[in-house]
């Protein structure tokens, strides 16, 4: 059963009836890769305020989903989302849904021959700009994701990228809430998290990159 897509994405291209997000890397055949990030449009989410689905300026509040360290450290590697395109991802998106338990395997799509070329003529991307925490090797296991909602945040890079926004990053004082999405092989369950920022450990990063 196809996901009903959210007004603040209607606008946006789809495959297989769903939508391609804003942040994804398109490929010169006419396929998306759903793994890899465009950096450039990645980047301006974080700097921009603007929703990685959906690509329009965000409002509060504004949703992380995340992985338990990535809560742990206020520290998020995936780009910000409205309420409800981040709605929309936990129901389509299969490993974010719990549907999986393990990770797809091996490089993602633009790091193939797929990825050679890039759709568009004066794209900023460099054909593909894989993320830096890419993975090919084996499958990995999935884990818990969480919906943190907060009212502000900082754009922030790794310590190894400095001149690249990589990251967002808040303190307890923003979180609203938090909100168990799904487990490995559960599928979706949307808890309140009690107490979200108890073993808050702040991260080693560089705020503020261009």
């Amino acid at each position: 059963m196809s996901v009903p897509i959210p007004a603040t994405a209607a606008l946006r291209p789809t495959i297989g009836g769903a939508v391609i997000p804003y942040i994804n890397v398109r490929l010169a055949d006419g396929g998306v890769d759903f793994r890899s990030h465009h950096t450039a449009r990645s980047a301006a989410c974080y700097s921009g305020q603007r929703c990685q689905l959906c690509g329009s300026p965000l409002r509060q509040p504004i949703v992380f989903l995340a992985s338990a360290d990535a809560l742990r450290a206020l520290l998020f590697d995936e780009p910000p989302l409205h309420p409800e395109c981040a709605r929309y991802v936990t129901k389509v998106c299969p490993v974010v849904a719990g549907h999986r338990t393990h990770h797809a395997a091996g490089p993602p799509l633009a790091a193939r021959h797929r990825g050679q070329t890039c759709p568009e003529p004066d794209c900023d991307c460099g054909g593909w700009v894989q993320k830096p925490d890419a993975y090919d090797g084996p499958a990995r296991p999935a884990l818990p994701w969480f919906a943190v909602y907060v009212n502000h945040y900082e754009p922030a890079s790794y310590t190894d990228t400095p001149d690249v926004v990589t990251a967002a990053i808040c303190t307890p004082a923003d979180v609203l809430k938090v909100m168990q999405v799904s487990a490995p092989g559960e599928g979706g369950m949307w808890l309140r998290v009690a107490d979200p920022t108890a073993e808050y450990v702040p991260p080693v990063t560089t705020t503020g990159g261009a």
